[in-house]
């Protein structure tokens, strides 16, 4: 008898694979059919109602790419971008809310659109120390919103948002005329803590800018911005821990600074 070798069984293997092949009811050799236009729209839609985020993404995707002025486009697209939010691709699905608001301005659909802008932007928006452009756009399509639909009640977190961005972007220029300050560049301090003063005067930033207002003019010797500074400080920001630590004023000089 031949003696058995490590090939035997992967030739059995093989053997078997082939006659399975021959067999009508085996799968193993089929590939699925390709996507129609109906099959992605209806295998989509069951994706994203059972919540398979990713792969409703892939085969609305699909659909909405071939649908023309299909009927269906605009709940595809609304639920492309509730799986795009859903699955944190916050990029692509503001480009699916635009596009709703965009084709379809008059429909319902285009508020919760419009709101989804505000709400992928928003989700977009960095820490405070990083690039604000996202935080910018965030602020205009909340903004927007809010105005365009006040009494609905998605408007109030629209407002909650701008107002936690806008301090984003007050801290933002403050820490950026801090980054001067401390390395004793005044003059260009002075730029990033009047921009806080300029536009966002009612934020938590505003008193701090002030007070480093103060020590920049201070420093300076310019002793009529200094005490202007100081003085718009305790008007304002009376009860402010800025105001009590506010250094002692220094004497003008003989030009008067």
């Amino acid at each position: 008898m031949q003696p058995m070798t490590y090939q035997t069984p992967i030739r059995r293997a093989l053997v078997a694979l082939a006659a399975a092949a021959t067999l009508g009811g085996c799968a193993i050799f089929r590939t699925p059919p390709p996507l129609t236009l109906e099959s992605a729209y209806a295998q989509g839609m069951r994706a994203y109602e059972a919540g398979r985020w990713r792969r409703a993404a892939e085969l609305l995707t699909q659909f909405v790419t071939a649908a023309g002025a299909d009927a269906r486009l605009k709940p595809a697209l609304m639920a492309l971008g509730r799986s795009h939010m859903q699955a944190r691709d916050y990029v692509t699905a503001a480009s699916d809310y635009l596009r709703v608001a965009t084709e379809f301005p008059s429909d319902p659909e285009a508020i919760q659109a419009r709101f989804g802008l505000c709400q992928a932007y928003h989700s977009l928006s960095p820490r405070a120390q990083l690039d604000q452009e996202y935080t910018v756009a965030a602020i205009t399509y909340c903004d927007s919103y809010a105005s365009l639909y006040p009494a609905t009640p998605d408007a109030a977190q629209a407002r909650e948002w701008i107002t936690a961005m806008r301090h984003k972007l007050a801290d933002k220029a403050y820490q950026n005329g801090f980054f001067y300050f401390r390395r004793g560049l005044y003059d260009a301090s002075l730029v990033y803590f009047n921009e806080v003063l300029d536009s966002y005067s009612d934020t938590p930033s505003a008193a701090p800018a002030l007070l480093r207002l103060v020590e920049a003019y201070g420093r300076m010797g310019y002793r009529e911005e200094e005490a202007a500074a100081r003085a718009r400080l305790l008007a304002q920001f009376p009860q402010s821990a800025e105001a009590r630590m506010l250094p002692a004023a220094a004497p003008a000089d003989s030009a008067g600074r």
